[in-house]
């Protein structure tokens, strides 16, 4: 994810956000269909569940959408732990949401990490308000999208899950392709190596979205989401070395909260679940 995150954040300095949306889905439904059509045939875009299929489908073309914004606008780390509040949110739906069991533990994980948020976001952060408002709408969006991950892991083929998802968000960033001169313009002309970068997308976001999906069906959402937070350490670091972009002190300061709530959390739930 880190490596897709970053990808999209250099191709975005030269081109608009809708083109690079639709390019990384494009990419990773033609190489699915390449891939898996001869073997799953009709079974690759058959679904049982098309509501749940549909609404995560837009959930991931918001996620992108908004996410590579806000990349455009923030440092990756930045961005990032913005958007790992979203990891809490799940962890306190999961329970009314998917039935599982969300104790003391991750209630004060939660709000030990949303506090870090806010140390990130304060008023004198410097950060872009529109690129911190992106990364806010980001949010919103993974948390739909982790939990429908989760409800459809359990019901349906995880490739089918992928393949409608990605569909639906070509769909998504083919209808916004109007707005592109808009949001980051059109580009002038395209190198070999900004072309190996948008093949990238499509690889990078269908080997990310295999995992995460089999993820959820090896444990639960509760358990995965402060796993995940493992993300930021990546972030930083490849926000270092393709940007050159490091957090000041009180941004760092943030993050860390946010990533020791995490881990710290994953650590004394799994605890406490295996002495019960």
């Amino acid at each position: 994810f880190a490596l897709l995150d970053a990808t999209g954040k250099s191709l975005s300095r030269d081109m608009g956000i809708p083109l690079i949306a639709l390019v990384r889905h494009a990419g990773q439904a033609l190489l699915m269909v390449a891939v898996l059509g001869p073997r799953m045939g009709r079974q690759l875009f058959v679904t049982r569940h098309l509501t749940l299929q549909v609404w995560r489908g837009l959930a991931m073309a918001g996620f992108t959408l908004f996410f590579f914004t806000a990349l455009f606008r923030l440092p990756q780390a930045e961005a990032t732990a913005i958007n790992f509040i979203a990891p809490f949110i799940v962890m306190l739906l999961a329970g009314r949401m998917l039935a599982e069991k969300v104790g003391r533990v991750r209630w004060t994980g939660a709000a030990v990490g949303f506090l870090g948020m806010l140390v990130l976001v304060r008023p004198d952060s410097h950060l872009d308000k529109i690129g911190v408002l992106f990364a806010l709408l980001t949010v919103v969006c993974n948390v739909s999208f982790q939990l429908l991950t989760r409800r459809l892991a359990q019901v349906e083929n995880s490739f089918t899950t992928m393949f409608i998802s990605a569909a639906i968000s070509v769909v998504i960033s083919a209808a916004l392709l109007p707005l592109q001169s808009r949001w980051g313009g059109w580009p002038a002309a395209l190198s070999g190596q900004q072309l190996l970068m948008l093949a990238t997308l499509g690889v990078l976001g269908a080997v990310s979205q295999w995992c995460l999906i089999r993820a959820y069906v090896w444990s639960s959402a509760s358990f995965i989401a402060p796993l995940l937070f493992m993300q930021l350490i990546w972030s930083t670091a490849t926000g270092y070395l393709f940007f050159q972009q490091l957090p000041d002190r009180y941004s760092l300061l943030g993050i860390l909260v946010i990533l020791g709530s995490g881990v710290a959390t994953m650590v004394f739930a799994a605890r406490s679940e295996s002495q019960h």
